[in-house]
């Protein structure tokens, strides 16, 4: 199997339900993956500091790190790809669009590259639910105010409203911005051409790599395009079954047992 790059999604996937994961064996893949000149791209919706903190102690020179669902590419620390918000989608976005019924009871989290802002009042169990996926968030009385390179817009929603709530934000948005379901219940907006896939897409050209050298793993909705376009593909164990439904392969291992890392040792390092 003539492998180049293996991309993987992270909650529901390479982390385990408490955000850990098995860093003795990551990093023992990592460096056969290296000897092979073999990539690890890990794909996330998390903001990018949070990544970094996250795998900290992990040391690579062949990791890469996807954030806020593509916004952001990170080799090393060093910053390949920015696909934040201009300052005038910005302030379109939380002057005019901010407003539409469609967002009426919604709570919103700005991403950006300095931290993440929501508005006072948001319940107390979204600033818990969020802190553990973004960094140094702070309430703020107008989302006008937030001074900062915006990476995604994140709304939250009961998960059986996501897919309702994608198709009628794009709507709104007329191809100025795109919803994605992130799952979990979560919509992030980012620009448009910005997702997991073009993401990796744009690493692919950047290597010249092919589709059939091309390993993706994943769970969710969010990870469907990649899942489709990779041609070794592997839904998780622990996926939904409309998941599983479109990838090429399915895990022997869920992600609580290490299912990504157990599946790359098997076909691609044995």
């Amino acid at each position: 199997m003539a492998i180049k790059l293996i991309a993987t999604d992270l909650n529901g996937t390479l982390l385990h339900a408490d955000q850990r994961y098995n860093r003795d064996l990551l990093q023992q893949t990592l460096t056969a993956l290296a000897a092979r000149d073999i990539k690890l791209v890990l794909s996330s919706g998390n903001q990018y500091e949070h990544l970094k903190q996250l795998f900290a102690d992990v040391t690579a020179d062949n990791l890469v790190m996807v954030a806020e669902n593509g916004a952001s590419i990170f080799s090393q620390d060093q910053q390949l790809f920015d696909g934040s918000l201009s300052a005038a989608q910005l302030e379109q976005f939380v002057t005019v669009d901010r407003h539409q019924p469609v967002f009426d009871g919604a709570y919103l989290i700005l991403v950006g590259a300095k931290g993440s802002y929501t508005e006072v009042g948001a319940p107390q169990a979204l600033l818990e639910a969020a802190a553990k996926f973004y960094d140094n968030l702070q309430q703020v009385p107008d989302l006008a105010q937030v001074d900062d390179q915006i990476k995604k817009i994140s709304v939250s929603t009961l998960p059986d409203q996501a897919a309702q709530l994608v198709t009628d934000l794009n709507t709104l948005l007329a191809g100025r911005l795109k919803a994605h379901d992130s799952g979990y219940g979560v919509v992030d907006i980012v620009n448009t051409g910005v997702g997991k896939l073009p993401a990796v897409q744009w690493l692919m050209q950047r290597w010249q790599v092919a589709p059939t050298e091309v390993m993706a793993f994943g769970d969710g909705d969010n990870d469907v395009p990649l899942l489709r376009f990779a041609t070794h593909s592997y839904a998780m164990a622990n996926a939904d079954a409309s998941v599983r439904a479109v990838a090429a392969h399915v895990t022997a291992w869920d992600n609580e047992h290490d299912g990504v890392l157990n599946t790359i040792q098997s076909q691609v390092l044995r």
